[in-house]
């Protein structure tokens, strides 16, 4: 008989966590740096942390979080850092929720993601614009932010519907 889930080593997760991670930044990056245009696509980076931080919040750390950022910024050519401190700030603030922290209902967790993405998009904007001098096309982020808004709730619940096959939320 197999080991309750909640007692097996949780390793296999952890890869699990970090396959996801980077599936997502190439999926983010790879249509702009083939067509050496701006395609825009959902922040599936900031969804992948974000589910990942509601499931197993010790597996993505602030390290993790920084350094995925840091990576898009370098995948898709941006100034080093916007994203990386976006992600930072804006899943920190979202973690201070304590109250909110074990809730799994889509509702709550589709408004927390709002709020996370929203903080990150402003906060990339501003420092983009600080970056390059002056304001950043506004258009570009906001569809992107839409995008990642409308997404996340069938990504969360492929992610959440796996889970609870195997019987890690019952």
């Amino acid at each position: 008989m197999r080991a309750p889930i909640e007692r097996r080593p949780p390793y296999g997760l952890a890869i699990w966590c970090a396959i996801t991670l980077l599936l997502a930044l190439l999926v983010y990056a790879t249509p702009a740096r083939l067509t050496r245009s701006t395609d825009l696509m959902p922040l599936l980076p900031l969804i992948t942390l974000f589910i990942w931080s509601t499931i197993r919040p010790y597996f993505i750390p602030p390290i993790v979080i920084f350094v995925v950022g840091l990576l898009q910024d370098l995948l898709t050519g941006g100034a080093m850092g916007i994203w990386a401190l976006s992600y930072l700030l804006a899943l920190t603030i979202m973690r201070v929720r304590k109250e909110d922290a074990t809730t799994r209902e889509m509702g709550p967790l589709w408004f927390r993601f709002v709020a996370t993405a929203a903080i990150a998009v402003i906060f990339a904007w501003l420092a983009g614009s600080l970056a390059n001098g002056h304001p950043a096309p506004v258009q570009p982020m906001a569809i992107e932010a839409a995008a990642s808004i409308l997404m996340f709730p069938l990504i969360a619940l492929l992610s959440v519907r796996k889970r609870q096959s195997r019987g890690a939320f019952s």
